[in-house]
């Protein structure tokens, strides 16, 4: 749901608010953004980041990163390319959700950032021959290496060691690769190490999941501020963020939308859900909630949870209408 007259999507992406195409859409810098033959990207990022996927409720996007090489052909020249990451203040890298992953023989990656503090990482990945290759798709080490990332960090550059190198092993694997990447995304095969497939393949980059927060305090902090406090809509609430420093805002239990605008949050027909919201008996939507009751004569324990059945006193009128109705009708026939 974008803010009223404003641009909705961007090709087949839906541009929720906070986020937004054009002046007066968006929150605040950092989230507007430029659709560009049907792409979305970080406007003010300095990266080119281009946005895959945006969840409201979970506070994360799903975007690009550049890809590092350092290249050794047989004639002796030599490429050596680093990648740069910066989206701003209010999205980090998901520590949780993404990995630094090398690709080469003797290629040694390195991964600094800054998260309020400098922080880096890296990881090693060797192979002497191609036999040495990890054919299994997983990165052992042997041809691919992964390793954790910091938490929080808002920009981050991937360099090489210049100590390691592929000159014995060109004939096969003339590059070393290094990316952030989502870690349930990639699969090592053994063919990225020849030429530049790999680079080919993703030439646009590799998917990262990015954490983003409304602003970098805490609820307590934020909710004292209402000038430039995130969380409009009439049934919202503020939580802090699981992933980041900052807080999100969601809508609350029973309604449904989009909590950073007004009258965004409306409320859910629960009744018209029932595979979400069960009822075995007479289903009745309120605002906020719904309630579940039998319809007479009938009872359960929570019509919610199980069957509505007759109720003792119901089987016995029945019964006992059923005998005068048998007697009534022999007095005829006598």
């Amino acid at each position: 749901m974008a803010k009223p007259g404003c641009r909705e999507t961007c090709g087949d992406l839906i541009i929720p608010y906070p986020f937004g195409i054009g002046p007066g859409c968006y929150y605040s810098q950092g989230f507007d953004v430029s659709c560009e033959d049907n792409h979305t990207f970080m406007h003010n990022s300095s990266s080119r980041v281009e946005i895959y996927n945006i969840s409201l409720l979970g506070g994360q996007v799903r975007a690009n990163t550049l890809i590092a090489s350092k290249c050794v052909y047989k004639n002796g020249t030599t490429t050596d390319g680093w990648a740069s990451t910066d989206t701003g203040r209010f999205f980090t890298i998901s520590s949780k959700a993404n990995k630094l992953t090398a690709i080469g023989c003797f290629t040694l990656a390195f991964l600094g950032g800054y998260n309020r503090h400098r922080a880096g990482t890296g990881c090693l990945s060797m192979c002497l021959d191609q036999q040495s290759v990890d054919q299994s798709g997983q990165c052992s080490g042997m041809g691919c290496c992964q390793t954790s990332i910091a938490p929080n960090l808002i920009s981050f550059n991937i360099t090489f060691d210049d100590r390691y190198n592929n000159s014995d092993v060109v004939g096969f694997n003339p590059c070393g690769y290094a990316f952030v990447a989502e870690q349930d995304w990639f699969r090592f095969e053994a063919s990225y190490l020849e030429d530049n497939k790999f680079t080919e393949k993703f030439k646009d980059g590799v998917p990262a999941v990015f954490d983003w927060v409304a602003g970098n305090q805490s609820c307590d902090a934020a909710v004292k501020n209402r000038s430039s406090y995130a969380c409009i809509s009439k049934n919202s609430q503020c939580v802090n963020s699981p992933n980041a420093t900052g807080y999100l805002c969601n809508c609350k239990d029973g309604f449904e939308g989009n909590p950073y605008l007004e009258d965004g949050c409306q409320d859910i027909n629960e009744c018209k859900n029932p595979d979400q919201y069960p009822c075995h008996g007479i289903c009745s939507n309120t605002i906020g909630h719904y309630s579940c009751s039998c319809a007479s004569g009938t009872r359960s324990k929570d019509p919610k949870i199980s069957p509505c059945s007759p109720n003792a006193a119901s089987e016995k009128t029945k019964l006992t209408k059923m005998f005068i109705g048998i007697f009534l009708i022999l007095q005829r026939l006598q």
